[in-house]
């Protein structure tokens, strides 16, 4: 089971929608602990980061959209053999993850599209829809779902917990 006080999902959670930022850090790390503090696009987290990470997705549905499946291929632009590793890990793992379709179309029409974009609008639409809680390190994504009384979670506040703050 996940950590205690990490995450706890809400009774009637389907699962975790897990946002762009945090599957590419899941992705990198898993491929390379020792790239996540590196590479461009995870340089702002840590390995106890990513370790916090792997504990909240533990044993947990994980919910996703092709929108942030996209981004991830694309962020994760590793160098080499790491490129490969990636993609070979994502693709392994993506048969894994719940994966909701959402055409663009209709995500555009969410009332998130107009401020936050289509891959946001995406994942608060499915969050709404299959009653998934968001994990997020977008403080404007965490800030509009609360807002909207959707189920989220900043990792900064999970990252927080974690210390014993």
């Amino acid at each position: 089971m996940s950590a205690p006080g990490l995450c706890d999902d809400p009774p009637n959670a389907a699962g975790l929608l897990v946002d762009t930022n945090l599957l590419v850090l899941f992705v990198v790390g898993s491929v390379n602990r020792d790239r996540i503090e590196m590479f461009k696009r995870t340089r702002k987290y840590s390995k106890a980061d990513y370790d916090l990470l792997i504990r909240v997705l533990d044993r947990r549905k994980i919910y996703t959209v092709p929108h942030v499946l996209a981004e991830v291929s694309n962020l994760t632009d590793l160098a080499g053999t790491e490129r490969t590793l990636s993609r070979s890990f994502l693709k392994k793992r993506i048969s894994s993850f719940d994966e909701v379709q959402m055409p663009s179309a209709w995500a555009a029409e969410d009332r998130l599209y107009q401020n936050l974009g289509l891959t946001d609008a995406a994942i608060a639409a499915v969050a709404r829809t299959h009653n998934c809680v968001v994990l997020t390190d977008d403080l404007d994504l965490y800030d509009r779902l609360s807002r909207d009384g959707v189920s989220v979670e900043n990792f900064t506040h999970l990252q927080a917990r974690s210390w014993g703050i």
